[in-house]
């Protein structure tokens, strides 16, 4: 066999394989144009009317993508959704061996559909995005209805927890034109969940109830309804790195005004400084906290515990420094009596800040000056006080010594009267001068000390107090715990069509 004659057999092989296959796609196509031919053109089927006799069972289920957005002034909850809906139709059923065709993709024009509507919908007008997509048909007449929209519902959204809370809404379909005793909703499977991105809400529990109730009075006829309960909760960590954790640090910085010594002229400065920062950080967080008129949420309540410890740290820190800063007037008020016993004697050892020490300080500094205070009294008044104090059992009888005597006795008059009593109520009054700024320096140690026993106590306080204010989300945290137990059991309870028998044998 030469190189041509095998090229030639490998060319013939290859057209008989082409052919082969263009027969076989042409024998389906034949069977698909045949089959829709026989199905939508040439018998008289009305997409108007209900497919089964008496009551049409569909069975639906929620795949729940994703929510769009909450508007909590408005009350709307925008959901992007698919629905499927399956039900039997026994007149779309035709012979699988005769036409080779298992399922057929049809258009919602071809088919009967059922006219689902959202009792509690927010929308201005009727969506028809579900005319877009196709109808799967299945040769026992098993149809599938699946398509995906955003549905606004009405739902009561509850600002108190935010950003820790939980929102239950309630999505409620029925059919518009059709009772409950033509339409019949069924549960085809709990509420599914696809989160292909992770947004600010995400579906924790849900469950599916179905009943029969009277939608208006007109007829006293009742409506098969779906009630979707989704239970919705938001995604704290972005506020609470965000907005929480910041505002609690600039708020803590204020602990630390109270460790500041009174006499570095600081503490106010700083302190009004971060009640700057938190009035502009909260000029921020309005647009990040819901409106709402009858709710306040507890991240406000939270901010304004925080502004209002901010607040009042300003008003004591202004109070420490003036307790410190004593007027430098000729005479300082003494400590009240009960102050000293509260603060000096009982608070003082309680927050490590004793007035033993100072006190005794103060007394031994006063003691020195005492000792060391100088006498006026000059050389010649000694001498002239020991001459005056000295007696003599001689009696002179000359007249010169009287006269001497007489002398002297004047001499000491007028040493007394001229030079001895100035002396002493000079020495006097710089005596009471002194012990007056003796015992204004110490009432100002007293002052001082009271301000800094004030210090210490504020700064426990207020490490107390803003801890404090976080258990408001804790309170949040067990508040917004719910009972809520999503059916996601594994049952499945599809539409079963395979009890009709083929319309096109």
């Amino acid at each position: 066999m030469t190189y041509s004659a095998a090229l030639f057999n490998v060319f013939q092989a290859f057209v008989i394989i082409i052919v082969n296959f263009s027969i076989l796609i042409s024998y389906v196509n034949t069977n698909e144009v045949e089959l829709r031919t026989l199905l939508f053109k040439e018998r008289a089927y009305d997409t108007k009317v209900c497919p089964e006799k008496g009551i049409t069972k569909v069975h639906t289920n929620l795949i729940f993508l994703q929510i769009e957005s909450v508007d909590e002034k408005a009350q709307v909850v925008t959901s992007n959704i698919q629905l499927t809906c399956a039900w039997c139709d026994p007149y779309m059923t035709w012979n699988v061996s005769r036409f080779n065709i298992s399922e057929l993709s049809v258009g919602s024009d071809q088919l009967w559909t059922p006219d689902v509507v959202v009792v509690n919908s927010a929308d201005e007008k009727y969506s028809r995005n579900r005319e877009h997509y196709a109808l799967l048909l299945r040769h026992d007449g098993y149809v599938r209805f699946m398509f995906q929209d955003l549905w606004k519902t009405i739902c009561k959204v509850r600002a108190t927890y935010f950003p820790f809370d939980r929102q239950v809404c309630t999505i409620i379909i029925r059919s518009g034109s059709h009772d409950s005793h033509t339409i019949k909703f069924i549960q085809r499977r709990p509420i599914e969940t696809h989160s292909f991105i992770r947004g600010e809400w995400e579906l924790e529990a849900s469950y599916t109830e179905i009943s029969d109730e009277r939608v208006s009075d007109f007829d006293h006829v009742d409506y098969s309804l779906v009630r979707f309960t989704l239970v919705l909760k938001r995604n704290h960590v972005y506020y609470l790195i965000k907005i929480i954790l910041p505002f609690t640090l600039v708020s803590f910085v204020t602990l630390f005004t109270f460790l500041l010594p009174p006499q570095t002229g600081e503490k106010l400065t700083l302190n009004v400084t971060i009640l700057l920062s938190l009035v502009i950080y909260l000029q921020l967080l309005t647009e990040y906290i819901p409106k709402s008129d009858d709710e306040t949420p507890i991240l406000t309540l939270f901010c304004n515990a925080n502004f209002f410890l901010v607040f009042l740290s300003c008003i004591m820190t202004v109070y420490v420094l003036y307790l410190y800063h004593q007027p430098s007037t000729s005479n300082i008020a003494c400590v009240p009596s009960h102050m000293k016993i509260v603060l000096l004697d009982y608070l003082s050892p309680l927050v490590y800040c004793n007035a033993n020490k100072q006190s005794n300080q103060c007394q031994t500094v006063e003691d020195n000056v005492e000792e060391a205070r100088p006498r006026r009294l000059s050389s010649i008044e000694k001498r002239m006080c020991h001459l005056f104090t000295l007696t003599t059992p001689v009696r002179t009888v000359n007249q010169q010594a009287i006269e001497l005597l007489k002398l002297l006795h004047q001499i000491k008059f007028h040493i007394r009267t001229q030079w001895l009593i100035p002396l002493n109520i000079l020495d006097e009054c710089e005596t009471s001068t002194d012990l007056s700024k003796f015992d204004n320096q110490r009432r100002l140690d007293e002052w001082q000390h009271v301000a800094l026993v004030l210090d210490r106590m504020f700064f426990i306080l207020f490490s107390i107090a803003m801890p404090c204010t976080a258990l408001i989300f804790i309170s949040a945290h067990t508040a917004t715990r719910n009972n809520f137990h999503g059916n996601f059991s594994n049952f499945k309870m599809d539409a079963k069509c395979d009890h009709y028998p083929p319309k096109l044998p």
